[in-house]
């Protein structure tokens, strides 16, 4: 996947904002993504597949910001994969 662009909409990663949660429809929170890459997750997607992120998403209700969770996703993973 482009790291660049969200998977299941295809919008452009910007304005990342983190609430509580990273994926509001599964509950995945920051603290699960960090502890995702010191588990050996070295991808976007081995976190998803690890974490369980964005499964059964519906992002337009769960999420406060109305829009899709990769972007966040992403943004913990790069601000944390080479400081664990």
């Amino acid at each position: 996947m482009d790291e660049n662009i969200c998977c299941c909409c295809n919008e452009e990663v910007n304005n990342v904002v983190i609430g509580e949660y990273v994926c509001f429809c599964n509950h995945v929170s920051e603290q699960d993504i960090i502890q995702a890459i010191e588990n050996g997750a070295t991808t976007v997607e081995s976190v998803i597949k690890i974490t369980g992120a964005m499964k059964k998403s519906n992002c337009a209700v769960n999420n406060p910001k109305g829009t899709c969770c990769y972007p966040d996703i992403i943004y913990v993973f790069n601000k944390y994969r080479k400081i664990v």
